[in-house]
């Protein structure tokens, strides 16, 4: 409730201000967003400030993807952010609602990739999962062992009720909150995947694919899975549970050096989610207002330095925080967009 009275009184003193918003404009740039990108972007300040000490360096409102649209989407006012990270595209009532506010300019492109991984404290006693055991461990109902043609309320406790190769360590899965662009990678990429492992939600996938996904996606509340509303909120809480399991961001696992888990046999390394080896990844996208690029000092010329190969190449120093650089030619064709202020049409 707090968290909603805050953006309302943010998005009331948006509309407020709108109408003046040349007389309220900051001088630096302003990035709205979630704790997957917005380190990585203070990065690229950090680094252009280091070389164009005239200019202040970007601040940053942590908050989520679906938060950062709406302050992002509110106005063209000088006080909302003029980009906004998220860890998904845009979503059509997201941009309905920016054209519906005059936010009708916007430069779209992609940072590069991270990965979903599973990942627990150093001193845990796991090593790998597979999806289908996370799928088991935070399902509301699961097939009957005893008759695999009905379902009963999930009665799994520990890893090694789930499987007997797992540790006998209690469930404590915590998963990203709907409002989180990692949410439906999450859904996607775990749950539902793992959900087609089971024979009796295979068979219901065939026959009514509605059912399915409403039977996957449907979580338990008995106190062994919960979803965190922020990375720093799920990282503090493996720190007091050794045994705990998370699904975060690969950055965010690296940046708290964290234990990230074999999952279905995939090592989730920098070097396998490159090669295609890995395959939950997701973008990191990122949104700028073009009617802002000429407010902001030194706007232009961050974005030159955030696009850069010294940024997001190969040995680019957001790799060494756990960005997945795109290819060659991709990094290219995204620098010459941004360079171009190309519009996105969607």
């Amino acid at each position: 409730m707090l968290e909603k009275k805050v953006l309302l009184g943010i998005l009331m003193g948006i509309v407020t201000v709108g109408v003046s918003a040349a007389q309220n404009v900051p001088d630096h740039v302003t990035v709205a967003g979630g704790l997957t990108s917005i380190p990585l972007l203070l990065k690229a300040g950090e680094q252009f400030v280091s070389k164009a000490p005239q200019y202040k360096p970007p601040q940053a409102l942590y908050n989520n993807t679906a938060t950062g649209f709406k302050l992002f989407c509110a106005s063209t006012a000088g006080e909302t952010p003029n980009i906004n990270t998220a860890t998904r595209d845009i979503q059509p009532a997201e941009f309905e609602s920016c054209n519906k506010n005059g936010v009708t300019e916007i430069v779209r492109f992609k940072l590069g990739h991270d990965a979903l991984v599973a990942a627990q404290t150093p001193g845990s006693r796991f090593s790998e999962l597979a999806r289908k055991d996370i799928f088991l461990a935070v399902a509301k109902d699961i097939p009957d062992p005893k008759d695999n043609g009905k379902l009963i309320p999930n009665p799994y406790k520990t890893w090694k009720d789930i499987n007997p190769a797992l540790p006998d360590a209690k469930i404590q899965v915590l998963g990203p909150d709907p409002a989180l662009g990692l949410y439906q990678t999450y859904l996607s990429a775990i749950i539902l995947s793992g959900c087609r492992e089971v024979s009796y939600f295979k068979g219901l996938e065939a026959n009514n694919p509605k059912d399915f996904e409403s039977a996957c996606k449907n979580f338990r509340k008995d106190g062994f899975y919960s979803e965190y509303p922020r990375f720093t909120d799920a990282v503090a809480d493996l720190k007091q549970a050794p045994d705990a399991l998370s699904l975060l961001p690969l950055t965010v696992s690296l940046r708290e050096n964290l234990k990230v888990l074999t999952l279905d046999k995939m090592q989730p390394t920098l070097v396998n989610v490159a090669q295609n080896k890995y395959a939950l990844t997701f973008p990191l996208m990122v949104f700028i207002k073009k009617s802002h690029i000429n407010l902001i000092p030194g706007f232009k010329e961050y974005l030159a330095e955030l696009t850069s190969d010294d940024a997001i190449g190969t040995a680019g120093y957001l790799y060494n925080l756990g960005v997945i650089p795109l290819p060659l030619a991709e990094r290219k064709q995204q620098r010459a967009d941004v360079e171009a202020l190309k519009l996105m049409t969607k």
